[in-house]
């Protein structure tokens, strides 16, 4: 297979094939990395998890998603502990706010949560934010984000 840098790549990954595999390095969660391959169909992969609940709990099949979450009413997005769900550390999921329910990222007991300002809540419909697991029970929460 010939090289492929990722500069070359078009914004829609039409280049990618589900074979192409890329060589990245993953933090192992102690300060060091390990190596890990993905595949053309991981990159390319912008499956879209809809939810319409008040309440939803995070899980793994969400790392490097985006979560819809729509509703009239308020809604919890709720990151669970390393230890109830092991995000690995670099993961990042993507929230959208898409109805009128405000939704708040909630950090469950023994997760800490680090924004600008303490902001914890997407600002409005249609806003959209990331949060980014930088360590075991720490993430950080940005994007069109308000208190």
């Amino acid at each position: 297979m010939a090289e492929i840098r990722i500069s070359q790549l078009t914004a829609k990954s039409s280049n990618l094939a589900s074979t192409d595999e890329f060589a990245i390095a993953e933090s192992d969660g102690a300060g060091g990395f390990v190596s890990k391959k993905i595949n053309g169909t991981q990159l390319k992969d912008s499956t879209l998890n809809a939810q319409t609940v008040t309440t939803y709990n995070l899980v793994l099949t969400d790392a490097h998603k985006t979560v819809t979450l729509t509703n009239g009413s308020a809604i919890d997005a709720r990151i669970p502990t390393n230890a109830g769900t092991a995000f690995p550390i670099g993961t990042r999921i993507e929230l959208i706010q898409g109805g009128a329910g405000q939704v708040t990222v909630a950090p469950t007991g023994g997760v800490t949560l680090n924004s600008s300002g303490g902001k914890t809540k997407l600002a409005a419909q249609y806003a959209v934010a990331t949060i980014l697991k930088v360590a075991t029970d720490t993430w950080y929460l940005f994007g069109d984000i308000t208190t």
